[in-house]
Formats: C-alpha cells, structure tokens, sequence
C-alpha cells in the first residue's frame, strides 16, 4: 500500500510586475497593447526564424517582436477574422486558413455563401489564395498539413469542425498542392470513398512516406492518386469514426496510438490493430485524454475513470482512480502527476502526495529551469520548482485566472496566456 500525504500550500502573493526571485521577471501585456484577446481560443505558438514568437487565435494572430506586439486580422493581411488551421512548413512559410464558418447559425452551412482561404508569410510578404482559386467555394480551412515529399494538404468545410451532422449541407472536401506541379487539386465526394471521410480531424505519415487522415468515420490513406479505407486492408480492424478521436500519441519505437471512447488503435508502421471493452477498455462514456510511455517502454492511457496500461499483448490492465481531469504525466524524474477532481496526486517512487488545493488541472508543461507548470480550469497556473508550489492568478502576476494557453520558446521564456492578456516569465 502507497503511503497517502495530503498537503495544502499556501499562494505566495506579491506586487504585479515585480520579480517573485532575482532570477525571473514578470511582464503581462493587455488591451492596452492592442491585443487580440476577447476570449479567443488559442489554436498554438512557435518562434520564428526572424526571432518572433506567434500566437495564433481563431480570430487572429498576435506576434511579438524586438519587445513590441504586432497584430494581424481581417483589417490587414488575413482575409476574415476566423482562423480554422495554421501551419510552418518546411520552407519557413506560414500557412493561414481563415474564413466564416457558421455566418449565422452555429452548425448550418449558410457560411457556404462566405469565401474563405489561405494566406501565406514568406518571410517577407503575405499572400492571398481564396478557395476559389484552388477549385472550390468554402468559408473555411480545417486543416493544413505539409508530407515529406512538399505536397500540402487541406481540409476545406463548410461547418464548424464537429458540427456535420448538425448542418443542413455538410459538405467538404480535401485539397492537395501538388510540389511537383504546383497546381491544387480537390477531391469531394465523388472521388472519396465515403460520404463524410471528408471532414479530416488529422493528418499522418508512415515511415514509407503514404498519407493518412483520420476522417469523421474512419481512417483512410493516399496512394497512387486513390483514397483506400484501413478497414479494406484489416478487415478486422474496428475503430470508430475519426471525430471520436480525443487523443494521440507515437511511442518511442514509432508506433502511433489513437484513442477514442471503448476503443483504441495501433499502427506499427505495417499493419492497424484495433482494441476494445473486450480487451479491458473503458466504456463509452470513459474518454481517453491522452497516452504516456513509462520509462520501461509501457504505455498507459489516461481516462475519466483510471489509468490504462497496455500488457504488451492484447489486454489493457485498469489501475481504477476516480474521476481524472486531463492526461496524467510522468516527468524526467520518473514522478506521475495525476490531475483528478478532488486534487493532484503525484507518484514519486513508492510515495503518494494528494495536493487537494491544486484541482482541475488540465495540462503539465515542463520548462528548462526544472519548472513543471500546471494548468488549472478557471483557477490560475501552479508551478512546482525547488521542491516547493507557487499559483499564480488575477492576485499574484496574472490579469485573470482563466488561462487559455502556456508555451515555452526556444530561450526558456515561459508565456502565458489569459483571457484578458499576455504574460511573460523570463529566467535571468
């Protein structure tokens, strides 16, 4: 039996702006900066080769640059305010999709009447491509992926992604830019193998350079100018649709795992294996949230109810918790964090902490100065460092308690995001 150490820790406060150790600073940005924040869901960051860092929002880009913000939307280089995909691809190009799904009703496809694309930075300039102009009409951009061989890939709908089967016309389709050629191609569903494969959730590439998607009702893959279901190779296999998907992870020998209510699947790079309840999966209404791999080469996946472990054979062996709220996570020094309801519990070898102050955390960051950040749902950040807690929120360093993003760049700075701006932590 694991020993059980409940501990509570106090919040240190201190003054807005002002360092919390000689070693790190804080400086929060807001409205007053021109900001693009009004409760605007963060769709990812990076650094950029010219030594900014982006910040793309479904309804805009903020970029910091040389301590200075720059803002992009509809009033300047994009074509609308809703951004459905970005990418950078193997060109330092930065791929835009933007358009206006759902103009009036959330769900319907009156935003097919509104023209979306893509906007591409080189670097220099932007670039302007409608949908029209890649042969077909769609208010938005889904998806946008880059293969090994250059060909890009899109995702056009005209819904909010999740919303198909709620519109009245649902319809979609993919678009390819051929490297070779230069010239797009689009596939509707004529040319696919089933009415709604396509409505992509994700892109993925074997070590053999095929192109997969993960369809809203299956798994498919691109060869020799042909889509071909995986269920037509593994006439075993079965997986839900691909808008079960909830999480995705590749392990350390190049397996990728996908998971989804009472199923996951597995491919080896050759073949797709698919498991279910019968396995010693969870229900249906037990979502994974996300998959980890042990140190010993176990994979373990997160779920509402319990951890996963994955036998190494055709059997997954429960370890029951009660109500997990994100992925767990197991550090550099072998510690599990587990985010439940009632508190985080963390493993450090045969010891057991439950830290009930910290609960709903959703997602753990690990920064480069021995820092792991935990996110907590509408309650701040936390981080551990120096084996001792700190929460930061609306009172202590943050404009609000509701975090909406956390990102680390390529000089160990720490952003993190809010509702109401844009903070930074810089270790001197």
């Amino acid at each position: 039996m694991k020993k059980i150490i409940t501990s509570y820790f106090a919040v240190l406060l201190s003054v807005f702006g002002y360092s919390i150790q000689a070693q790190e600073t804080w400086t929060c940005y807001t409205d007053k900066q021109e900001l693009l924040i009004d409760n605007q869901l963060l769709l990812g960051a990076f650094d950029y080769m010219d030594g900014s860092t982006w910040f793309v929002t479904n309804k805009g880009i903020n970029i910091f640059k040389e301590g200075k913000w720059i803002t992009h939307n509809k009033k300047t280089e994009l074509l609308k305010n809703k951004i459905g995909a970005y990418m950078v691809d193997s060109q330092n190009r930065i791929w835009i999709g933007t358009g206006s799904p759902d103009m009036f009703f959330d769900g319907y496809a009156l935003g097919q009447l509104y023209q979306g694309g893509v906007v591409i930075y080189d670097g220099d300039k932007w670039e302007a491509k409608n949908t029209k102009e890649m042969g077909i009409k769609s208010p938005v951009i889904t998806t946008i992926y880059e293969s090994s061989n250059g060909d890009v890939w899109m995702g056009v709908s005209s819904v909010t992604p999740g919303m198909e089967k709620q519109a009245l016309f649902p319809k979609g389709a993919l678009l390819r830019l051929s490297k070779e050629t230069g010239e797009w191609t689009d596939y509707r569903q004529k040319e696919m193998p089933c009415i709604e494969c396509h409505f992509v959730k994700g892109f993925y590439e074997d070590a053999n350079g095929r192109t997969y998607f993960f369809a809203a009702n299956g798994i498919y893959y691109f060869e020799d100018g042909k889509f071909v279901s995986v269920r037509k190779d593994n006439p075993d296999f079965k997986f839900p649709w691909g808008r079960w998907i909830t999480a995705r992870f590749t392990d350390s020998r190049g397996n990728l795992w996908l998971g989804a209510p009472a199923r996951v699947a597995r491919f080896d790079g050759k073949n797709w294996v698919s498991y279910n309840r019968k396995n010693g999966l969870p229900s249906m209404d037990n979502h994974p949230s996300g998959f980890f791999e042990t140190q010993d080469g176990k994979i373990v996946m997160s779920t509402t109810n319990g951890l996963y472990t994955f036998n190494g054979s055709d059997q997954w062996e429960q370890d029951k918790i009660k109500y997990i709220f994100g992925n767990a996570r197991l550090d550099e020094e072998n510690r599990l964090w587990i985010p439940t309801h009632k508190g985080l519990i963390v493993r450090d070898g045969t010891e057991e902490s439950l830290h009930k102050d910290l609960d709903k955390i959703y997602r753990f960051l690990e920064d480069q100065n021995g820092g792991v950040w935990a996110l907590a749902r509408g309650k701040g950040i936390h981080r551990y460092k120096d084996g001792s807690w700190q929460t930061f929120n609306k009172n202590n360093k943050l404009p609000s308690d509701r975090i909406t993003m956390i990102y680390i760049s390529e000089n160990s700075t720490v952003w993190v995001g809010t509702n109401k701006g844009i903070c930074k932590c810089e270790y001197e």
